[in-house]
C-alpha cells in the first residue's frame, strides 16, 4: 500500500502542475526554464553487506538508469520549482534484486496580495532496498536500516501577512510522514502549526518569534503532544553571507503504548531546550553551508519522541565554468527525552549516531553530456537493533546526457526568491 499512495501523490502533484506549465509556455511576461536528463550510472556500497544480513553481501554493485527533470517559472508575483527524479535501480550481482527510487522537490512563492505572501514546500523521497544512503544536503537525522522500503514527505505551508514595511505576521502548517515496509520499524505521522510574528531592520537584518503546536501521531505505539517557542535573528552580512540564529525551548506530554503486553498505557511529560544556527556563502562560482541544531523530534523509525542532534557543512566551487567540486559532511544523533522512564533507560546514551563524508565531482565536457561521481565514507552506531552498526565506503559514477532544455537553468526550489547561480545541482 505504501508504493501505491506514493504514486497517487506523485501523480496528483504533477498532474496539478499541468496547468501551470500550459499558462507558464503560453504567457510572455514569464520567464519559463526546463531542463531534462536522462541518467545512468553505477555505485558500489563496498563492505556493507560484510556487517549485514548474509544475503545483502552481494548486493555492493548497483546499476541505475532514470531521468532528472528540473523547472522553474518566474513572473512578477509568483515563483514556482519542481525537480523530479525517478529511476530504476537493480543488483548487478543479483539481478532479481531492484527497485525504483522517486525523488520529488517542489516550491512556490507568491504574492495573494499586496500584502499577503505564501510560500509552499513539498519534499518527496521514496526509496527501495538498494538505496541504504544518498549524500545529504542539509542538516536532518539520518539513520540506515537494515532493509525495507521507506517513505518520506513533508509539506510545509506558509502565509505572511504585512502590516508595514518592517512588521508581519506570519502563520503556517507543516504535515511530515515516515514509513517503513520493516516490520521491526515504526510509522510516524507530524501535524503541526505555527504563530509568529516578524520585524525587519532595512535589508539586513530580521528578527522572528514563533510559537507552534504539533501532534506526533504513533498508531498502535501511542502519540505525542508537542509545544515550542522560539526566538530567531537572521541577518545578511555583505550580499553573499547569510546568517540565522534560532533558541527556544520545548514540551511534551506523550501517551505510550506497548502492543502484545499486558500493561496499562503510561503518560511521560518533558521539557528542555531548542537550537540551531544557520551559515551559507552564495556567490556565482563557489559557495559553501554549515548548519547545525537541537531539536525535539518524532523519532526516525523509533516509534517515539527523542531529541535529534543533527550537523552539516558542505563547501562546492566551480573550475572553468565546467568543472563542479564539492565536500560535504554530515552527523546527526538521536536520544531519548531526558525524563523518559517508560524504557527504563539508565544512561544518557545515543540511541543512534550517524556519520558520512562525500567527495563529489560533476564535469560537463559538452554541452549535452555530464559526468558526476564521487566517493562517501558512512558510518552508524545503534543500540536499536532494527539499526546496524556500519563502517563502509560508496563509490558513484553516472553519466547524465541532456534531452531537452528551454530557457536558462531552472532555478532549484530551495533558491526561490533567491539570486541563482550558475552551479550544476547534484545528481547522485
Amino acid at each position: 500500500m505504501m508504493g501505491r499512495s506514493a504514486s497517487e501523490w506523485r501523480r496528483i502533484g504533477l498532474l496539478g502542475l499541468v496547468p501551470l506549465l500550459f499558462a507558464a509556455s503560453a504567457n510572455a511576461q514569464g520567464r519559463f526554464r526546463l531542463l531534462v536528463e536522462g541518467e545512468a550510472g553505477v555505485r558500489d556500497d563496498g563492505g556493507y553487506g560484510q556487517q549485514q544480513d548474509p544475503a545483502l553481501r552481494q548486493d555492493r554493485a548497483i546499476g541505475r538508469a532514470g531521468l532528472d527533470l528540473q523547472l522553474s517559472y518566474s513572473r512578477e508575483r509568483l515563483n514556482l520549482a519542481l525537480g523530479y527524479s525517478p529511476y530504476y535501480e537493480r543488483s548487478l550481482d543479483q539481478p532479481a534484486v531492484s527497485g525504483t527510487t522517486h525523488r520529488l522537490d517542489f516550491g512556490l512563492v507568491g504574492d495573494l496580495s499586496r500584502t499577503l505572501k505564501l510560500d509552499v514546500r513539498d519534499r518527496l523521497l521514496k526509496t527501495p532496498n538498494l538505496d541504504l544512503y544518498s549524500p545529504a544536503t542539509g542538516p536532518d537525522t539520518t539513520v540506515v536500516t537494515r532493509r525495507g522500503d521507506q517513505l518520506g514527505n513533508t509539506l510545509d505551508v506558509t502565509f505572511s501577512q504585512a502590516f508595514s514595511r518592517r512588521i508581519s505576521l506570519v502563520l503556517g502548517a507543516t504535515h511530515d510522514l515516515r514509513k517503513y515496509q520493516d516490520a521491526g520499524l515504526f510509522d510516524s505521522e507530524s501535524l503541526g502549526g505555527r504563530l509568529g510574528a516578524a520585524m525587519e531592520f532595512g535589508r539586513a537584518q530580521r528578527i522572528e518569534a514563533a510559537a507552534a503546536v504539533f501532534r506526533y501521531d504513533y498508531k498502535e505505539r501511542g502519540s505525542s503532544d508537542v509545544q515550542t517557542l522560539g526566538l530567531a535573528w537572521g541577518t545578511d552580512i555583505g550580499r553573499d553571507n547569510h546568517l540565522r540564529l534560532e533558541a527556544g525551548s520545548y514540551s511534551v506530554d506523550s501517551t505510550v503504548r506497548r502492543p502484545g503486553v499486558a500493561l496499562p498505557e503510561e503518560r511521560v511529560s518533558d521539557s528542555g531546550w531548542r537550537g540551531s544556527l544557520q551559515f551559507a556563502q552564495e556567490r556565482r562560482l563557489f559557495r559553501w553551508n554549515l548548519g547545525a541544531s537541537h531539536d525535539i523530534s518524532p523519532g526516525s523509525g523509533l516509534g517515539r519522541a527523542v531529541t535529534a542532534d543533527n550537523g552539516f557543512a558542505g563547501i562546492s566551487t566551480v573550475v572553468r565554468r565546467n568543472l563542479t567540486l564539492g565536500l560535504d559532511g554530515s552527523a546527526s544523533r538521536q536520544r531519548n527525552l531526558p525524563d523518559d522512564r517508560s524504557i527504563a533507560a539508565e544512561d544518557d546514551r545515543a540511541l543512534t549516531e550517524f556519520a558520512a563524508g562525500t567527495a563529489r565531482f560533476g564535469w560537463t565536457f559538452s554541452p549535452a553530456f555530464r559526468l558526476d561521481g564521487g566517493y562517501s565514507r558512512v558510518w552508524q552506531r545503534s543500540r536499536v537493533a532494527e539499526f546496524a552498526n556500519l563502517s563502509y565506503s560508496r563509490y558513484f559514477l553516472g553519466l547524465a546526457v541532456r534531452l531537452y532544455r528551454s530557457g536558462e537553468t531552472p532555478v532549484p526550489p530551495a533558491d526561490l526568491g533567491r539570486t541563482s547561480t550558475d552551479e550544476n545541482p547534484d545528481s547522485q
